[in-house]
């Protein structure tokens, strides 16, 4: 299908719950089972920055809505944050013009670069992002820590508000970690995130429970107390405010950041990886 045969509209102008089955019906059949509701697409709009007068609800030549574009902003950056095509469109050459739109969007803005993630080992898709210009940046990996984890020494720890402790993971963090790693995807988070941090505020965390295991969203040692085995007891510490249960981390943390510590910590990587493509508009 040429790009000129692709119509759109703003996801500012449609429901979040049309959004919602847009999605749940552009990702069937996808590599990994991805759910999407009402409430956690709007989690994800607030923590992802996706811009719904950016994003786009997806129409056919023959007027059929036939999927969705999530795009996320920042500054001068932009990021294709879900794109869904329902199965009777595919193989038409829609995913190709959505991202050509992306794209344009892009350029238009005077972005200085568009960013997305693919499931490694997602050939067809690779391929759709390679002949719009994408190229491989890294690697993003995610981490699991057996049931019940590590019982060894712990620090006190205490529960805090999300925001009180944003300041520190973002002096923590690398300046470049991926999108979806970013502390800033957690400025002003709510239930069900939770926060954490130590008696004398070195190390910080978030965590959100998922059913009856647990998601280390965030986590963060303060460089002058690293290496004194500081970030090894406050995961214990951690841990130990849910016994029992085992903990996971998505496949969104850049392969080189913290892969040493949490290989010595007990954590291991899932099977499931991500590239992160990026291009100049």
């Amino acid at each position: 299908m040429p790009e000129d045969d692709l119509r759109s509209l703003p996801l500012s102008h449609v429901a979040l719950t049309e959004t919602v089955r847009l999605l749940e019906t552009g990702y069937a059949g996808y590599v990994v089972p991805v759910a999407f509701d009402v409430d956690g697409l709007a989690r994800r709009v607030r923590a992802e920055h996706v811009d719904l007068a950016a994003s786009h609800l997806l129409i056919d030549r023959d007027g059929q809505r036939i999927g969705a574009m999530l795009v996320a902003r920042r500054g001068r950056r932009s990021r294709v944050a879900a794109l869904g095509i329902a199965p009777a469109a595919r193989n038409r050459g829609l995913g190709r013009a959505a991202i050509a739109l992306a794209i344009a969007d892009a350029r238009r803005r005077q972005d200085a670069e568009i960013v997305l993630e693919v499931i490694a080992g997602n050939a067809a898709a690779l391929r759709v992002y390679t002949r719009q210009g994408f190229a491989a940046v890294r690697v993003l990996v995610g981490y699991e820590r057996p049931l019940g984890g590590d019982a060894g020494e712990r620090i006190g720890i205490a529960r805090c508000a999300p925001d009180d402790i944003l300041h520190a993971l973002l002096a923590a963090y690398p300046a470049d970690p991926s999108w979806q790693a970013s502390p800033l995807c957690f400025a002003g988070a709510t239930l069900p995130v939770l926060a954490f941090r130590s008696e004398g505020g070195e190390a910080a965390a978030l965590v959100q429970p998922a059913g009856p295991a647990m998601r280390l969203l965030a986590f963060a040692v303060a460089a002058d107390w690293r290496g004194r085995g500081l970030g090894r007891r406050f995961l214990n510490a951690l841990a130990a405010q849910w016994p029992g249960a085992s903990w996971s981390i998505p496949a969104i943390v850049p392969e080189a950041m913290a892969a040493g510590f949490f290989a010595a910590t007990g954590w291991r990587r899932t099977a499931i990886s991500q590239l992160e493509m990026a291009r100049v508009p």
